[in-house]
Protein backbone atom coordinates (compact mmCIF):
# COMPACT_ATOMS: atom_id res chain seq x y z
CA UNK A 1 0.00 0.00 0.00
CA UNK A 2 1.46 3.73 -1.05
CA UNK A 3 1.78 6.38 1.77
CA UNK A 4 -0.71 8.64 -0.97
CA UNK A 5 -3.54 5.54 0.04
CA UNK A 6 -2.35 5.33 3.65
CA UNK A 7 -2.96 8.96 3.87
CA UNK A 8 -5.90 8.99 2.15
CA UNK A 9 -7.98 6.32 4.73
CA UNK A 10 -6.43 8.72 7.75
CA UNK A 11 -7.74 12.13 5.69
CA UNK A 12 -11.44 10.09 5.40
CA UNK A 13 -11.17 9.55 9.04
CA UNK A 14 -10.39 12.61 10.49
CA UNK A 15 -13.33 14.01 8.37
CA UNK A 16 -15.72 11.37 10.03
CA UNK A 17 -14.44 13.07 13.55
CA UNK A 18 -14.47 16.11 12.81
CA UNK A 19 -18.24 16.01 11.26
CA UNK A 20 -19.23 14.11 14.38
CA UNK A 21 -17.52 16.35 17.19
CA UNK A 22 -19.14 19.27 15.40
CA UNK A 23 -22.70 17.12 15.92
CA UNK A 24 -21.66 16.21 19.38
CA UNK A 25 -20.83 20.07 20.64
CA UNK A 26 -24.08 21.27 18.79
CA UNK A 27 -25.86 18.01 21.07
CA UNK A 28 -24.37 18.93 24.09
CA UNK A 29 -25.79 22.53 23.63
CA UNK A 30 -28.95 21.05 24.25
CA UNK A 31 -28.09 18.91 27.35
CA UNK A 32 -29.14 20.37 31.04
CA UNK A 33 -25.70 21.52 33.01
CA UNK A 34 -26.34 18.38 35.55
CA UNK A 35 -26.17 15.82 32.81
CA UNK A 36 -23.22 16.93 31.14
CA UNK A 37 -20.26 15.06 33.59
CA UNK A 38 -20.02 11.88 31.35
CA UNK A 39 -20.68 13.57 28.54
CA UNK A 40 -17.45 16.17 28.50
CA UNK A 41 -15.24 12.76 28.34
CA UNK A 42 -16.98 11.82 25.76
CA UNK A 43 -16.49 14.75 23.66
CA UNK A 44 -13.29 14.85 24.23
CA UNK A 45 -12.32 11.34 22.93
CA UNK A 46 -13.87 12.40 19.83
CA UNK A 47 -11.56 15.81 19.69
CA UNK A 48 -8.89 13.75 20.57
CA UNK A 49 -8.86 11.58 17.83
CA UNK A 50 -9.69 14.38 15.19
CA UNK A 51 -6.00 16.08 16.14
CA UNK A 52 -4.11 12.57 16.38
CA UNK A 53 -5.57 11.29 12.57
CA UNK A 54 -4.72 14.80 11.51
CA UNK A 55 -1.62 14.66 12.91
CA UNK A 56 -1.03 11.33 10.82
CA UNK A 57 -3.11 12.14 7.76
CA UNK A 58 -0.04 15.70 8.26
CA UNK A 59 2.37 12.58 7.71
CA UNK A 60 3.67 12.87 11.11
CA UNK A 61 4.21 10.57 13.97
CA UNK A 62 5.17 6.94 11.97
CA UNK A 63 8.57 5.50 13.21
CA UNK A 64 9.31 2.05 11.34
CA UNK A 65 10.56 -0.23 13.67
CA UNK A 66 11.85 -3.01 11.70
CA UNK A 67 9.38 -4.61 9.60
CA UNK A 68 6.86 -2.93 11.51
CA UNK A 69 5.25 0.96 11.29
CA UNK A 70 4.75 2.45 15.14
CA UNK A 71 2.03 5.04 14.39
CA UNK A 72 2.34 7.27 18.02
CA UNK A 73 -0.52 9.67 17.60
CA UNK A 74 -2.77 6.42 16.87
CA UNK A 75 -1.61 4.42 19.88
CA UNK A 76 -1.79 7.14 22.40
CA UNK A 77 -5.03 8.11 20.75
CA UNK A 78 -6.05 4.45 21.63
CA UNK A 79 -4.49 4.14 25.34
CA UNK A 80 -6.93 7.54 25.96
CA UNK A 81 -9.70 6.37 24.53
CA UNK A 82 -10.36 3.47 25.95
CA UNK A 83 -9.23 4.08 29.24
CA UNK A 84 -11.95 6.92 29.04
CA UNK A 85 -14.71 5.03 27.26
CA UNK A 86 -14.01 2.15 29.90
CA UNK A 87 -13.69 4.65 32.99
CA UNK A 88 -17.03 5.97 32.14
CA UNK A 89 -18.66 2.99 31.70
CA UNK A 90 -17.52 1.86 35.29
CA UNK A 91 -18.74 5.11 36.78
CA UNK A 92 -22.18 4.23 35.22
CA UNK A 93 -21.99 1.87 38.08
CA UNK A 94 -20.48 3.77 40.71
CA UNK A 95 -17.32 1.88 40.43
CA UNK A 96 -14.30 3.16 42.41
CA UNK A 97 -10.83 2.70 44.02
CA UNK A 98 -9.11 -0.54 42.78
CA UNK A 99 -12.55 -1.78 40.74
CA UNK A 100 -12.25 1.27 38.84
CA UNK A 101 -8.92 0.63 38.25
CA UNK A 102 -9.04 -2.76 37.02
CA UNK A 103 -11.92 -2.04 34.49
CA UNK A 104 -9.51 0.70 33.16
CA UNK A 105 -6.48 -0.36 33.24
CA UNK A 106 -6.95 -4.13 31.72
CA UNK A 107 -7.85 -2.53 28.06
CA UNK A 108 -4.72 -0.49 28.33
CA UNK A 109 -2.59 -2.99 29.34
CA UNK A 110 -4.26 -4.94 26.47
CA UNK A 111 -3.33 -2.33 23.99
CA UNK A 112 0.32 -1.77 25.28
CA UNK A 113 0.82 -5.25 25.95
CA UNK A 114 -0.62 -6.23 21.87
CA UNK A 115 1.70 -2.94 20.30
CA UNK A 116 4.73 -3.89 22.02
CA UNK A 117 4.35 -7.48 21.41
CA UNK A 118 4.00 -7.56 17.48
CA UNK A 119 7.02 -5.85 16.86
CA UNK A 120 9.58 -8.29 17.67
CA UNK A 121 7.11 -11.08 16.36
CA UNK A 122 7.38 -14.57 17.00
CA UNK A 123 7.22 -16.24 20.07
CA UNK A 124 6.82 -12.87 21.63
CA UNK A 125 3.86 -11.26 19.10
CA UNK A 126 2.01 -15.17 20.27
CA UNK A 127 2.83 -14.05 24.16
CA UNK A 128 1.16 -10.79 23.57
CA UNK A 129 -1.57 -11.81 22.13
CA UNK A 130 -1.74 -14.93 24.52
CA UNK A 131 -2.49 -12.32 27.33
CA UNK A 132 -4.74 -9.96 25.43
CA UNK A 133 -7.03 -12.54 24.70
CA UNK A 134 -6.60 -14.12 28.35
CA UNK A 135 -7.16 -10.12 29.76
CA UNK A 136 -10.67 -9.95 27.76
CA UNK A 137 -11.99 -13.57 29.18
CA UNK A 138 -10.90 -11.83 32.53
CA UNK A 139 -12.21 -8.51 32.37
CA UNK A 140 -15.27 -10.41 30.79
CA UNK A 141 -15.76 -12.07 33.83
CA UNK A 142 -15.35 -9.36 36.04
CA UNK A 143 -17.93 -7.05 34.60
CA UNK A 144 -20.07 -10.16 34.57
CA UNK A 145 -19.50 -11.16 37.98
CA UNK A 146 -18.41 -8.96 40.81
CA UNK A 147 -18.72 -5.71 38.95
CA UNK A 148 -22.72 -6.47 38.26
CA UNK A 149 -23.52 -7.53 41.82
CA UNK A 150 -22.14 -4.36 43.15
CA UNK A 151 -24.08 -2.56 40.30
CA UNK A 152 -27.37 -3.58 41.96
CA UNK A 153 -27.28 -0.60 44.58
CA UNK A 154 -27.19 1.98 41.36
CA UNK A 155 -30.76 3.57 40.23
CA UNK A 156 -32.38 0.74 38.38
CA UNK A 157 -32.43 3.14 35.17
CA UNK A 158 -28.77 3.87 35.22
CA UNK A 159 -27.97 -0.15 36.19
CA UNK A 160 -29.77 -0.71 32.98
CA UNK A 161 -27.65 2.17 31.01
CA UNK A 162 -24.58 0.49 32.68
CA UNK A 163 -25.83 -3.00 31.66
CA UNK A 164 -25.71 -1.92 28.03
CA UNK A 165 -22.73 0.41 27.94
CA UNK A 166 -20.96 -2.66 29.36
CA UNK A 167 -22.16 -4.78 26.83
CA UNK A 168 -21.35 -2.24 23.55
CA UNK A 169 -17.81 -1.86 24.58
CA UNK A 170 -17.06 -5.64 25.22
CA UNK A 171 -18.76 -6.70 21.72
CA UNK A 172 -16.69 -3.86 19.95
CA UNK A 173 -13.75 -4.91 21.94
CA UNK A 174 -13.75 -8.24 21.29
CA UNK A 175 -14.44 -7.69 17.45
CA UNK A 176 -11.17 -5.30 17.22
CA UNK A 177 -9.09 -8.62 19.20
CA UNK A 178 -10.57 -10.69 16.72
CA UNK A 179 -9.32 -7.90 14.02
CA UNK A 180 -6.05 -7.89 15.84
CA UNK A 181 -5.42 -11.44 15.80
CA UNK A 182 -5.97 -12.28 11.91
CA UNK A 183 -3.80 -9.04 11.06
CA UNK A 184 -0.91 -10.78 13.08
CA UNK A 185 -2.21 -14.42 11.09
CA UNK A 186 -1.45 -11.62 7.82
CA UNK A 187 -4.61 -13.03 6.41
CA UNK A 188 -5.41 -9.30 5.10
CA UNK A 189 -3.10 -7.12 3.29
CA UNK A 190 -2.15 -3.85 4.32
CA UNK A 191 -4.90 -1.44 2.54
CA UNK A 192 -7.51 -3.91 4.26
CA UNK A 193 -6.13 -4.03 7.50
CA UNK A 194 -5.77 -0.35 7.69
CA UNK A 195 -9.43 0.46 6.61
CA UNK A 196 -10.60 -2.33 9.08
CA UNK A 197 -8.39 -0.95 11.89
CA UNK A 198 -10.04 2.93 11.38
CA UNK A 199 -13.64 1.75 10.75
CA UNK A 200 -13.03 0.04 14.29
CA UNK A 201 -11.68 3.03 15.58
CA UNK A 202 -14.41 4.84 14.65
CA UNK A 203 -17.44 2.60 15.63
CA UNK A 204 -15.67 2.40 19.05
CA UNK A 205 -16.39 6.11 19.58
CA UNK A 206 -18.80 7.21 17.77
CA UNK A 207 -21.05 4.20 18.74
CA UNK A 208 -20.54 5.18 22.29
CA UNK A 209 -21.12 8.57 21.85
CA UNK A 210 -24.30 8.40 20.23
CA UNK A 211 -25.28 5.55 22.61
CA UNK A 212 -24.62 7.98 26.06
CA UNK A 213 -26.01 10.67 24.37
CA UNK A 214 -29.47 9.21 23.32
CA UNK A 215 -29.59 7.74 27.32
CA UNK A 216 -28.55 11.10 29.39
CA UNK A 217 -32.17 10.59 30.85
CA UNK A 218 -30.77 7.41 32.95
CA UNK A 219 -27.38 9.01 33.68
CA UNK A 220 -27.99 11.15 36.49
CA UNK A 221 -25.39 13.22 37.95
CA UNK A 222 -22.87 10.56 38.16
CA UNK A 223 -19.52 12.23 37.12
CA UNK A 224 -16.10 10.50 36.54
CA UNK A 225 -14.70 11.65 39.58
CA UNK A 226 -16.32 9.87 42.75
CA UNK A 227 -17.96 11.66 44.79
CA UNK A 228 -15.85 11.86 48.56
CA UNK A 229 -18.20 11.03 51.20
CA UNK A 230 -19.40 12.54 53.74
CA UNK A 231 -16.97 13.58 56.44
CA UNK A 232 -18.27 12.38 59.99
CA UNK A 233 -19.91 15.53 62.03
CA UNK A 234 -18.13 15.18 66.00
CA UNK A 235 -21.04 14.38 68.26
CA UNK A 236 -22.19 17.08 70.94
Amino acid sequence: MTMIDQLTIYAGSTAVYAVALVVLLAWLRRVPADRRDLCYPIVLVVAASVVALGVITAGFGTVSIGETDLVYPQFLNDLFAYGLLFAVMARLADLDGRPLAIVVGTPVAQLVAFQLGVIPGGLIALLSILFVVGAQIALIWYLFGPIWERAQAVPEQRRLLHWKARNLLLFLTSMLLIYAVLAVAGVFDAFVLLTIDQYMGVLNRLAFAGFLFANLDAVGDVSLRPSSPPEATPAD
